[in-house]
């Protein structure tokens, strides 16, 4: 049995048989029937999507002994030599190898004579791409004005290579990659034809594999026959192709996403022993976790990985997969991936860092996404002894209370959800919703402390705040910073629809008296200054929770 034997034997003969081309066969067959056919077109599409075929249905269609018909009849002696590629009113052109000017002078002059039989003469360019810009040039006044007798089509996979006066001058028409279903369905009807037995498992792998190309398909399938005969199994694909099973890819991403880096490791090592095509193990990878990812958007499925890292994830992969194409060590590739996969699952996201800092300075106990990471003990480096003595070291400034418990304190007093009169203070109003605000996220409002309250006329409150503070403008976050800030003032003063004046001036400085004892608390105490500069920061209780909850360390540069 020779190669891609079943690639020409279920060629396409009439429209109804192109696979997965209904929206331009129905275009084609109605402008046949209503006489409406366009000089040139310009079909694009990648390999095996059925170009060829679908040009030479329609030179049938044209020159049909019944026709023009938008169902050619098959039998007759046009469509058989159409079929066969030897009618004289049809011509095939490789432009690959005839893209000179001289080659198409030739065709510009031979397209005057009238045609042997039908009523038209076809001129079929495939991969019209690769003609010379002269040959282009040479071409365009022909394609824009052909004798009446002359149609020309033309196929190409590079589209964007293609003269735009060139394609303004066709009907173009996109053939899509054609679904994995309807390549598996077209082959099971070959292996009835052919009395093969074969595993639906096998067709679907056989599908995917072929990655929407209907010849590839036909072609893989008649060398998995030559391979096994006619009882083919899903392992035997797999072990022709190299392509690894859906469990084997889907346990890799379960270990991926659970941040066990060496059993994610032990799978790859286990497929490069078993021969298996890595490159096509890593594009499968890709689309299991799409698949997750698009499961989480849509609540048909759950992760324990947020749907940030799972975005991260896909970048990276697909970056490796481009890198990987060029690699003369794949699995060298592949591990790296793998490896650096694990670490984004592993780190913790910008914003579930400030919401565990938020968390230790409230008391609570920090909720992170991120999946516990494999026993990996991360010890804070210890700080090198140093020859001064004693009273030096800086344990009194790690003895200082807490930060928040001050402004706890404070705002005890008007409850958040409690609604003041009309008639309140604004400027108490403006003092209590500082102190609200500060108390849950000191970092997202630890700057309202610095401004100064101006007045309030008809709901507009106005706060001064020093020029320095001006770029808090442009923080990603100020427009819901600022609205919310309006609804505290509304709730507690009775007023619908307040709003906040920010002024900036060089000449604003902030209030004498903290507005807060948490201000207060903050001023500097005369303490000896350590012999290290970061041994403070260090010794910080809020940084060393930090690090104990996040597993972190600080790195001195």
């Amino acid at each position: 049995m020779s190669y891609r034997v079943f690639a020409r034997k279920y060629r396409p003969q009439v429209f109804e048989e192109v696979v997965g081309q209904e929206h331009i066969t129905r275009t084609l067959q109605n402008a046949v029937r209503q006489n409406r056919l366009a000089q040139a077109y310009l079909l694009v599409g990648p390999r095996g999507t059925g170009k060829t075929s679908t040009a030479r249905i329609l030179a049938k269609a044209l020159n049909c002994e019944k026709g023009p018909t938008p169902n050619p009849c098959g039998v007759c002696d046009a469509c058989k030599e159409i079929a066969e590629g030897n009618s004289l009113d049809v011509l095939e052109i490789d432009g690959a190898s005839n893209n000179s000017v001289d080659n198409i002078r030739e065709l510009r002059e031979n397209s005057a004579y009238a045609p042997a039989k039908g009523p038209y003469k076809v001129y079929y360019i495939d991969e019209v791409h690769m003609l010379s810009a002269g040959a282009f040039n040479a071409l365009l006044k022909t394609l824009e004005e052909p004798p009446p007798h002359v149609k020309f089509l033309f196929a190409t996979t590079e589209v964007q290579k293609v003269p735009a006066t060139i394609a303004s001058r066709c009907q173009r028409f996109d053939l899509r990659r054609i679904p994995d279903d309807l390549i598996a369905k077209h082959l099971l009807e070959i292996a009835g034809k052919e009395n093969i037995q074969i595993e639906e498992a096998a067709v679907q792998a056989i599908a995917r594999g072929a990655d929407g190309g209907l010849r590839d398909a036909e072609s893989m399938l008649d060398q998995v026959v030559a391979f096994c005969g006619e009882q083919i199994a899903a392992t035997d694909v797999f072990e022709v192709f190299g392509f690894t099973p859906a469990e084997v890819v889907e346990s890799l991403a379960d270990r991926i996403l659970a941040a066990d880096a060496t059993g994610a490791l032990e799978v790859v090592h286990a497929q490069n022993d078993a021969g298996k095509n890595l490159a096509q193990l890593l594009g499968d990878l890709i689309s299991c976790i799409r698949d997750i990812l698009v499961g989480q958007v849509t609540g048909k499925a759950t992760s324990a990985v947020d749907r940030e890292k799972l975005l991260d994830l896909l970048e990276h992969l697909a970056d490796s997969e481009s890198r990987m194409k060029w690699a003369p060590d794949k699995k060298l590739q592949l591990d790296v991936a793998v490896i650096k996969a694990v670490h984004l699952v592993e780190q913790a996201s910008l914003t579930e860092v400030i919401d565990a800092l938020s968390a230790i300075r409230g008391g609570a106990e920090p909720q992170l996404t991120a999946p516990a990471p494999v026993a990996r003990p991360v010890i804070a480096r210890p700080i090198p002894p140093k020859a001064e003595p004693e009273p030096a070291k800086p344990v009194v400034v790690a003895e200082k209370p807490p930060a928040p418990k001050a402004p706890e304190a404070r705002i005890a007093e008007p409850k958040p959800t409690e609604t003041q009169v009309a008639t309140a203070d604004p400027q108490e109003a403006w003092t209590q919703t500082v102190h609200e605000l500060y108390a849950a996220s000191s970092f997202k409002y630890g700057w309202l402390e610095h401004g100064q309250f101006v007045d309030e006329v008809n709901g507009v409150f106005r706060v001064e705040y020093p020029a320095e503070n001006e770029s808090m403008q442009g923080a990603p976050m100020w427009t819901d910073m600022v609205s919310e800030i309006a609804a505290k003032l509304s709730s507690r003063t009775g007023l619908a629809g307040c709003r906040v004046d920010f002024l900036f001036s060089q000449t604003a400085v902030a209030p004498p008296e903290p507005v807060s004892e948490k201000v207060a608390a903050k001023a500097p105490e005369p303490v000896a200054v350590p012999a290290d500069p970061m041994a403070e920061f260090r010794n910080d209780p809020l940084i060393r929770k930090a690090l104990d909850r996040l597993n972190g360390e600080i790195v001195t540069p």
